[in-house]
């Protein structure tokens, strides 16, 4: 049988602080600060307690009654509580707590009616977070936390379903708790919010999750520089060791003294997805040196407790992160091969590999150009995750995404200052290409493609 839950019941986070300063009452959260005067320390003390003790507001003014509080600190709280709505934990224990999670987290438990049709948002997911499991939603600036008792419920909004045999037997609040803090929605005449609002329609669960999750304003998660292995892993050294192999030294080009404007070449740049001939190994050898060879390494600081690298194109904290794997079917004065590009040494190190995943991965790329173009030199992005993660929390992928963008527009430039054919893909085989190099897909796997002909 379901236990009875606590009706309107109210919390704080159990990691918020709260303290008397002087004559503020200062609560801090992981996302937000309060300061609230003449307060008084009874009414300080009894919103500490809640960080253990949830209760009904109306409890706690009897408490602070029978503690010899005048009415003026009653009324000192209701307002206090009020202050506090965006940062208050809604519980209906032990099926649910409704958690703030950012700035702005007002909360109005909906009341929908026994006949209204219900569902869960297709934005909503469920996972463990500590040793809690919850239910989150990137629009919602609250998370839910789950007990057992709330599986079901879960599991009946799958597809719409009235709200009272979605309840089966469960009090009304907890659906309306879950429709206020926007994990499920109510129909409107006949229709729902989120089948109704094209904005919604066009985002992808993953796309809007990926976005609310590597900016502010929507988690309450470690964030930016937290450096938060840096007591219990070694940061992933600053080039990745080399492999056994056959290596092949590449041009290196002098300074450019002479060539197009920068203006002229952002003007002409585009993909260009016809190959007339192939380029040759110094054209290849130039295209890399210009855009992706280390110029020297940095030394660790205290600033910057990781040995860095200075590039051709902007990186992300300076890890540099991004390898490159040239796939080629056709280069004057190299062989045909699947080679891991030196950017210290400026060569290419032959890999061993199959030759039908090579073949896979150049297929691959000739239906990412619509069958435009059969690739002559296809270079592989991957990235070694755990680079930048090991520095950043929270927007360490959106962080090499960018770098993938930055190195994108450098190859651009530099090939068509050179005359040369290129094209950016939009997308590829992560798994065919971590088979392809002998990569761990969750330690190092491909993150883009680009291809380099000649016109």
């Amino acid at each position: 049988m379901t236990a009875v839950p606590v009706a309107g019941a109210v919390a704080l986070r159990p990691d918020t602080d709260v303290r008397l300063q002087d004559d503020a009452t200062v609560i801090t959260l992981p996302y937000r600060r309060i300061a609230l005067r003449g307060l008084g320390p009874r009414v300080t003390d009894l919103l500490a307690g809640l960080r253990d003790r949830p209760a009904t507001v109306d409890a706690l003014a009897d408490r602070l009654a029978e503690g010899g509080g005048s009415s003026t600190e009653i009324a000192t709280l209701y307002l206090a509580l009020d202050r506090l709505g965006d940062v208050l934990v809604h519980v209906l224990d032990p099926i649910l707590r409704v958690v703030p999670v950012a700035r702005d987290a007002a909360f109005a438990a909906a009341d929908p009616a026994p006949g209204d049709l219900v569902r869960l948002s297709r934005f909503a997911l469920v996972r463990r977070h500590g040793s809690r499991l919850v239910l989150e939603s990137p629009l919602a600036r609250h998370r839910v936390e789950l007990g057992a008792d709330a599986l079901p419920l879960l599991a009946a909004l799958a597809a719409p379903v009235a709200a009272k045999e979605a309840l089966d037997g469960l009090p009304a609040e907890v659906l309306g708790h879950l429709v206020g803090a926007g994990m499920a929605e109510v129909a409107a005449d006949g229709a729902f919010p989120e089948d109704a609002e094209p904005v919604l329609r066009m985002w992808d669960f993953h796309d809007l999750l990926f976005h609310s999750r590597s900016r502010l304003g929507r988690f309450d998660g470690e964030f930016g520089a937290t450096f938060r292995f840096r007591d219990e892993l070694p940061p992933e050294p600053v080039t990745k060791p080399l492999p056994p192999g056959p290596s092949v030294a590449l041009y290196r080009p002098g300074k450019l003294e002479d060539g197009p404007p920068l203006g002229a070449v952002l003007e002409a740049r585009r993909s260009v997805r016809e190959h007339r001939r192939p380029p040759t190994a110094d054209q290849l050898g130039e295209l890399l040196y210009r855009s992706a060879r280390v110029k020297n390494l940095l030394a660790a600081n205290e600033a910057m407790p990781y040995e860095a690298s200075a590039r051709p194109y902007p990186g992300g904290g300076a890890a540099y992160e991004l390898e490159l794997y040239p796939v080629v079917r056709r280069c004057d004065g190299l062989d045909p091969g699947v080679y891991q590009y030196d950017p210290v040494g400026h060569r290419l190190i032959g890999l061993a590999h199959r030759p039908e995943d090579a073949e896979a991965a150049l297929a691959g790329a000739y239906q990412a150009t619509g069958g435009a173009v059969r690739p002559d030199v296809l270079i592989t992005v991957t990235a070694r995750f755990q680079r930048v993660s090991w520095k950043y929390a929270g927007m360490a992928y959106a962080t090499i995404l960018k770098d993938v963008g930055v190195l994108y527009q450098t190859f651009y430039l530099v090939a068509t200052a050179m005359g040369l054919a290129p094209c950016g893909l939009g997308s590829g085989d992560a798994d065919l290409s971590a088979r392809l190099l002998g990569l761990d897909w969750a330690e190092e796997s491909s993150v883009g493609e680009f291809l380099i002909g000649c016109p």
